[in-house]
């Protein structure tokens, strides 16, 4: 029972330094001060309610992109008989889907970008900055 009360504190906070350090900004002696506590300790509750935060937000952002591929899963199985059929719009909302379920998981190709920059778009950029300092 003691050691799920000391938790329970522990926890709590964990959650104070966490609000103190990033809502009002507070300094780690600052937070010491507010929770009756020495630094080290302020800063080892910040570290554990920060590390807490962030396991919760990842396991969040997960079941969201889960819920999204499921819902890209059902679209693609549900239009991919008529896109095999030929119908250009379920094809085309395939790829859509295709694309969008690419993008959640992180496995979209980066954009590569073929750029020529030629001596009068160069010396345009040198007049609009000349222009620019002499006003």
């Amino acid at each position: 029972m003691a050691t799920k009360q000391n938790q329970d504190i522990g926890d709590q906070r964990a959650d104070e330094a966490v609000i103190l350090r990033t809502r009002e900004r507070l300094g780690f002696r600052e937070i010491a001060d507010r929770l009756g506590c020495d630094v080290k300790e302020a800063y080892e509750a910040w570290k554990r309610g920060r590390t807490r935060y962030g396991v919760e937000a990842a396991a969040s952002l997960d079941a969201w992109r889960g819920e999204q591929l499921a819902v890209v899963e059902a679209v693609i199985d549900g239009l991919m008989p008529k896109a095999i059929k030929g119908d250009a719009r379920a094809g085309e909302v395939v790829i859509k889907a295709l694309e969008r379920a690419a993008r959640n998981l992180g496995t979209d190709a980066p954009v590569k970008a073929s750029v020529t920059v030629t001596d009068e778009m160069t010396a345009r950029i040198k007049a609009l900055a000349e222009e620019l300092a002499e006003t």
